[in-house]
């Protein structure tokens, strides 16, 4: 990995590239620190970070030179710069979507170095996982299942009770089962409430008879797990059962064309256009999916504009949605790993309507 790194430092014509943002740096180092930075130069690695994380960071990161920040009266920023310079780096690279003016402004600031912001820079490595990345996040998963089966057998007991108290139960559930916490704050759906795909779970009640929408994910060994199930609580009408086949439809003729080697764009065609077959087409108000990695949201984003080739061991959502205002919605997601010859889905939980 760090070598194709290098490789794509020297091609960019930069002796350096300075990393600032957590998800990055856990990337390069697998170390957790809520204030540290990573040097790379074309062939060496520094990892700086405060007297907090220091011991330990030079414990376990053998592999990087691990360097104190702020060491003595040296302000943290000031300091950086400093090492940054008595590497005698002239033309350094950084990540220009993860900061602050604020940051770059001190950054640069009386700098004797020329600094080149890059947006991704590290996009199309942790596009494609390794096997032991798409092992983790397969933990991540089952995981995330057996919170689902958990939460599924406490619902009837909840009806009537807040959206908020699905939520609770989840969080406690991932603890339970070993993650870090929530990969983005549950959604949690019912009636109405369904129809719009980013409802920010409330205090509203739960309702019997009506559809229960259930987005959520868990951190674990810094990975994420994505996954959503729509279930109908009490006696379902034909309408919602019929915009649910449809949805259980698309996500199978999605999957069904997903392989290494085949344009992004025909796994989210695959689904819009079985929603468009049946008149839906309007209702089906986002992407198809979305890459799945230690962000919750990374490359590549599947959608039919996307021209890219798909790369073997890419790990990303199936989601198609319908979502009918006044009435509810639907939306299935799973995730899957790009394979040479088929799309690799990590849950075992079912598409069927409960």
């Amino acid at each position: 990995m760090f070598e194709k790194i290098f490789e794509k430092i020297k091609r960019e014509n930069l002796d350096g590239f300075l990393f600032s943002s957590h998800s990055n740096i856990f990337y390069l180092s697998k170390f957790n620190s809520s204030n540290a930075f990573v040097i790379l130069t074309d062939k060496e690695k520094y990892f700086i970070t405060d007297s907090r994380y220091y011991d330990n960071a030079k414990e376990k990161l053998k592999d990087f030179n691990v360097i104190k920040l702020g060491e003595g009266n040296k302000k943290g920023l000031d300091h950086l710069k400093e090492i940054l310079e008595s590497l005698n780096l002239k033309n350094v690279g950084f990540e220009k979507d993860k900061i602050t003016l604020s940051f770059y402004e001190k950054l640069t600031k009386d700098a004797g170095i020329n600094f080149i912001g890059f947006e991704g820079f590290l996009n199309e490595f942790r596009m494609v996982k390794s096997e032991e990345e798409i092992k983790i996040i397969a933990q991540a998963v089952r995981k995330t299942d057996r919170v689902y089966k958990r939460v599924l057998e406490d619902i009837p007991s909840l009806i009537g009770k807040p959206e908020s108290s699905v939520r609770q139960k989840i969080v406690n559930y991932i603890f339970e089962e070993g993650g870090t916490g929530e990969s983005f704050p549950a959604i949690v759906a019912s009636g109405k409430h369904s129809a719009i795909p980013h409802w920010e779970t409330s205090s509203h009640k739960i309702k019997n008879n009506a559809p229960l929408l259930i987005d959520m994910g868990m951190k674990y060994k810094g990975y994420c797990s994505d996954f959503t199930r729509t279930i109908f609580l009490g006696k379902s009408n034909p309408k919602f059962e019929k915009i649910y086949n449809i949805v259980k439809e698309a996500h199978l003729k999605a999957l069904s064309v997903v392989k290494a080697g085949i344009p992004i764009k025909e796994i989210d065609l695959a689904a819009r256009k079985v929603i468009e077959k049946y008149g839906y087409g309007e209702y089906f108000t986002h992407s198809t999916g979305h890459g799945v990695g230690i962000d919750i949201h990374e490359e590549p984003r599947i959608y039919k504009d996307n021209e890219n080739i798909l790369q073997e061991n890419t790990v990303f959502t199936i989601e198609p949605g319908i979502y009918i205002p006044g009435l509810g919605g639907v939306r299935l997601e799973n995730i899957v790993v790009a394979r040479k010859s088929k799309g690799e889905v990590l849950s075992k939980v079912e598409l069927e309507l409960y």
